[in-house]
């Protein structure tokens, strides 16, 4: 029995992969059955189907709760393939063998190929490969937040409304990192219809982002985990607007032990680190277009790697796979105490304070790495704390942000920042520093939007 979640209400065209039966705004329509099927059936299904779920079928304390569950499948169903991309387009993991036509131009950085291949290959009308499995977080969030205002019991509303807030909030700060200036956040209202978003900057969804995790912390009572959540992201989203001082104060009071892995059916979905993985063959990365971290030639113990064979494009060298994860099964580490501190390190640096080498000593030192001595220049000491976040985060998702902070906030040139130069199996590295959003599938429904990025 096939279920149609609310979250594809964002774009009605999205439906027609799952289901036929003619639609009408506003309304889900679904064969349904269990609590998970929140949709209200009408028009051609009303003749007395036993499948059929109303609204006011759920409007209780439990079709509250599978909304919120609804939303952490969702969450744990997008975050795979979100670090998966991230990987590629950083310097984290490259194609090394005959990978995807989407992967590959994510790889090599080419923006505009990689909205041309999106485009062919039937995203147009359905879903942003990239943008839209974050937006869909967000919209389901859209659904279960008024539903948990509702009918949830006085004792856990609050923390119910702090887990969604939480993961609404993460999805939107991933989407500010991860996508170029002018993509949208969609939304669905109280009376289940699409609201298409306006054109953000990187700053403006970053703001939003904020704004939905003060929300997740002010409501979380019970629930440390989601409050740490909350914390440590709006601590990423602050040092990414340059409010240094205030996302050290966010994360202060998150333990270093705190670890949040997502939740959901099979999180790990599209596996990062998996060397066959469909059609791609996708291993770690090594000093990637000469600007790349060595991440198998390091041999740092927060990146480990097991040979996997010859390389497919040199017969001369190894690929390697890191073993961060290991099966569709695992589940992605979304955020941890060792990143607050992180966060707290590049804040004192910019703020002159000598404790940011402290910090990520003390860090080291758990883990039995030698210390690290000041090498004595402001560009240095960014370049020794952004290298102790790459390994610490190795495959979280969040590389391409720091990449981009790199360019935005220190003002260096994307040219030293990004792989440059030749890229197998052929041509050069492009010269996009975001993913765009495809501009022919977010255009279609949305009036807002007149073009694709407006800025990097």
């Amino acid at each position: 029995m096939q279920i149609i979640s609310p979250l594809r209400m964002q774009r009605p065209a999205m439906i027609a992969r799952l289901a036929r039966p003619m639609m009408r705004p506003g309304i889900w329509t679904s064969l349904c059955g269990g609590l998970l099927a929140v949709s209200a059936c009408h028009g051609v299904l009303d003749a007395s189907d036993p499948t059929r779920v109303l609204d006011s079928d759920i409007a209780n304390a439990a079709g509250a709760n599978s909304r919120r569950l609804y939303v952490s499948f969702v969450f744990g169903r997008g975050f795979g393939s979100t670090v998966t991309d991230v990987a590629l387009f950083s310097d984290e993991t490259k194609i090394d063998g005959r990978g995807q036509a989407i992967h590959n131009d994510l790889n090599r950085r080419d923006g505009p190929q990689y909205e041309i291949d999106n485009t062919s290959v039937g995203h147009v009308s359905t879903q942003d490969p990239h943008l839209g499995t974050l937006d869909a977080i967000v919209t389901a969030a859209d659904v279960a937040i008024p539903a948990i205002r509702a009918n949830t019991p006085d004792s856990l509303k609050g923390d119910f409304l702090a887990h969604v807030f939480a993961m609404s909030g993460t999805a939107v700060v991933q989407m500010a990192e991860d996508v170029c200036s002018g993509f949208p956040i969609n939304h669905v209202s109280a009376e289940n219809n699409s609201v298409f978003g306006p054109p953000l900057t990187t700053d403006s969804a970053l703001a939003y982002g904020v704004t939905q995790l003060d929300s997740a912390l002010t409501y979380a009572h019970d629930s440390t985990q989601f409050r740490d959540l909350a914390s440590v992201v709006k601590g990423r989203a602050l040092l990414d607007r340059g409010q240094y001082a205030a996302a050290a104060a966010a994360v202060a009071n998150v333990a270093t032990s705190f670890e949040f892995r997502g939740e959901g059916n099979n999180f790990a979905y599209e596996n990062p680190n998996r060397y066959d993985f469909g059609f791609d063959n996708i291993v770690t990365a090594d000093s990637e277009g000469g600007n790349g971290l060595p991440f198998v030639s390091a041999h740092d113990p927060r990146v480990q790697n097991v040979n996997v064979g010859v390389s497919y494009f040199n017969a001369a060298d190894s690929a390697y796979m890191t073993t961060k994860y290991t099966d569709y099964s695992d589940h992605i580490i979304i955020a941890t105490g060792i990143e607050a501190r992180l966060i707290e390190a590049e804040a004192a640096l910019n703020a002159g304070d000598p404790s940011w080498l402290t910090t990520l000593n003390t860090l080291r030192e758990s883990i039995g790495l030698t210390d690290l001595s000041d090498p004595g220049t402001t560009s240095a000491q960014v370049d020794m704390l952004f290298r102790e976040r790459a390994f610490w985060l190795y495959l979280t998702g969040r590389r391409l942000g720091d990449l981009r902070r790199l360019v935005r906030n220190y003002g260096r040139d994307p040219n030293t920042v990004f792989p440059v130069g030749p890229a197998l199996p052929s041509g050069q590295y492009g010269p996009s520093t975001a993913i765009p959003f495809v501009f022919a599938t977010e255009s279609v429904l949305n009036p807002y939007l007149t073009s694709g990025c407006t800025g990097p």
